[in-house]
């Protein structure tokens, strides 16, 4: 009896081990680094991730996917998009669209699976050739590298943790020369990092240094999203010169203008849902914000 019941107890503990493992977790967060493709240069800011909220679409249930893109995370928005974790596979969806195998940690050496994320230029067969480890804050976690036969870039795919361009963007990186990057920062659990990239010292970078950022903050504007309408209208302090810029979160572009009027009333009719940046140059100095379209 008393050895059934070590048993019992090893199993718990191995179970939570296992769930510690998982890639769907409302305790883990990840940051993540992205180069954004401008008309003017590239720059780079921070994304966080969470997922949280059960949401059931078709019958399947998903968590929901937030971000905030300030340094201490204190404002999440909704992402516009889904997540779930099925016998360590991972699928994504974005609002409307199908979902898509995004990970799966099923696989042995030599073995080869498609990866459909939505988020990629498009669906791509990714060979398991090697595994080795990393070495995070509670031990070491696997490290599996995954080839393409026509792409030279590997994919690495890191045990509960996602892959090295962050966690809902695997199999963006491995086709290359293309413009805007993802990166993977750290990877936190119960708020403690867990995985900190070697390349970068911190969790939240961004291009500019303390002096551009003072000199983006005196062009600093308003800007509130009308649903009914589906515009935006941009409030400045000057009627000084001024372009505008609106992309979606991959960087395709979706309003240009130049303008010296202090209020600027813009339609984004027929978008669909999910998060918009708008960026605004003024005397060669940058300033942008994020909004939710739905």
């Amino acid at each position: 009896m008393l050895k059934h019941f070590y048993i019992f107890i090893l199993a718990i503990a191995f179970s939570s081990l296992l769930q510690a493992q998982e890639i769907v977790d409302e305790n883990k967060m990840w940051s993540c680094m992205q180069e954004h493709c401008q008309p003017w240069g590239n720059n780079y800011s921070t994304d966080h991730f969470r997922f949280a909220e059960d949401t059931l679409i078709n019958d399947t249930l998903y968590k929901r996917v937030f971000t905030a893109d300030d340094e201490f995370y204190e404002e999440w928005f909704f992402y516009g998009a889904f997540i779930r974790e099925e016998n360590k596979k991972v699928f994504y969806r974005e609002m409307f669209g199908s979902e898509g195998l995004i990970y799966d940690f099923n696989l042995e050496i030599g073995d080869s699976c498609i990866i459909n994320n939505p988020r990629s230029v498009s669906e791509i067969k990714l060979t398991l050739t090697a595994i080795d480890s990393v070495e995070t804050s509670d031990g070491y976690r696997k490290r599996w590298r995954l080839d393409n036969d026509f792409y030279p870039n590997p994919e690495y795919w890191y045990e509960g943790i996602g892959s090295d361009a962050g966690v809902i963007n695997s199999s963006t990186g491995i086709f290359g020369g293309l413009c805007g990057s993802y990166t993977m920062l750290c990877e936190k659990e119960n708020d403690v990092v867990i995985y900190q990239n070697p390349f970068y010292e911190t969790c939240y970078y961004l291009l500019l240094d303390s002096e551009e950022q003072q000199a983006a903050a005196e062009h600093d504007f308003q800007l509130i999203y009308n649903s009914q309408t589906q515009s935006v209208t941009l409030g400045f302090d000057h009627a000084t010169q001024k372009q505008v810029f609106i992309s979606d979160m991959s960087g395709r572009m979706l309003h240009h203008s130049a303008s010296n009027q202090q209020l600027l009333d813009i339609s984004l009719s027929g978008n669909i849902s999910g998060l918009y940046v708008v960026r605004v140059i003024v005397e060669g100095k940058a300033s942008s914000k994020k909004f939710m379209v739905f």
